[in-house]
């Protein structure tokens, strides 16, 4: 028998395969995704997503990031209180140098996530192509 949280964890990979899915087609229309740092990307990549990926840990603290010819970017940073200062930044920057910011899939996210998974690096559990 299925317990209540193996139902929670179980929907919440299923949300997120579409999440990622939802993520790759706004990729298709010219959006980039902004995260954190490295693992995020990878745990990003791992979860399907294969679209333009900046990456806040590697940018100049001077300069504003290059995501191709995107000038529309997700900013999914974590979902903690360090997270949300980094996006609350990092769209008043891009805004300034006239990128269009959306931080609707990262409250998607925190919505689905119920507070369980804070950080980005850690979707990757839920890959499918994990042995």
């Amino acid at each position: 028998m299925i317990d209540k949280r193996e139902k929670q964890y179980q929907a919440f990979g299923e949300f997120l395969a579409s999440f990622v899915t939802d993520l790759n087609h706004l990729s298709e229309e010219g959006w980039a995704v902004l995260v954190e740092g490295q693992r995020d990307a990878t745990a990003l990549r791992k979860l399907g997503f294969t679209g333009n990926l900046a990456i806040i840990s590697l940018l100049g603290k001077t300069k504003t990031p290059v995501f191709d010819d995107s000038k529309k970017v997700v900013i999914l940073t974590d979902l903690d209180r360090e997270g949300a200062v980094l996006a609350a930044r990092y769209v008043k920057r891009l805004s300034h140098d006239g990128f269009r910011t959306s931080l609707k899939e990262r409250l998607r996210l925190k919505n689905a996530s119920h507070g369980v998974f804070l950080h980005i690096e850690n979707l990757s559990r839920f890959a499918q192509n994990e042995a």
